[in-house]
């Protein structure tokens, strides 16, 4: 009888260890090509669909979307001095952008303030904020999230939009975003 339990016990600490991996998998990394910049590596998803927005002056945009919905869509830029500025890719540099970014959009929004939080990755730093649309437009997602993080010699431009204020689509964003990295090879 003892031995019944014992099994049991050891049955649901496995389960215990392993579910939760299952519901926060981040995925493979994926290896996004920049152009004279090496690739940005980010783990996301296996499930999110990856596109190529409409770039930004010469700046590639990288979109992230559910393979199913339209739950949430995410458009990351890796911007650079173009002028080989080595102030450019600072964590003040993410701070500045970001403040004057949260300066621009919190008069469209819910919130009188909104605090900007620190991003902390493995190789590298940054901020973000967390703002709702005062006034959506049909089919316009009510949340957003923009960040700006420091990999390497790139600025990392972050927005995510979502529908749902707990969206997967953020807390998954923020992870790839802290693991982010930039490799020459």
């Amino acid at each position: 009888m003892n031995t019944k339990k014992i099994a049991i016990a050891i049955l649901l600490l496995c389960l215990c260890l392993v579910l939760p991996s299952f519901a926060a998998e981040p995925g493979q990394p994926r290896s996004i090509p920049i152009p004279q910049h090496g690739k940005l590596i980010l783990s996301v998803p296996d499930t999110w669909k990856q596109s190529a927005g409409k770039p930004v002056d010469i700046f590639p945009t990288i979109v992230f979307r559910p393979d199913k919905g339209d739950d949430f869509e995410v458009y990351i830029t890796p911007l650079w001095s173009v002028k080989k500025d080595p102030a450019f890719n600072k964590p003040e540099t993410a701070r500045s952008m970001i403040e004057s970014d949260l300066k621009n959009m919190l008069p469209q929004a819910v919130e009188k303030k909104a605090k900007i939080e620190k991003i902390k990755g493995v190789y590298g730093e940054g901020y973000y904020f967390f703002l709702t649309d005062k006034a959506p437009g049909p089919g316009e997602y009510p949340y957003a999230v923009r960040a700006e993080i420091v990999v390497g010699d790139l600025l990392l431009s972050v927005t995510a939009l979502t529908r749902s204020k707990n969206s997967k689509g953020i807390t998954f964003t923020i992870k790839a975003l802290q693991g982010a990295r930039q490799t020459y090879e």
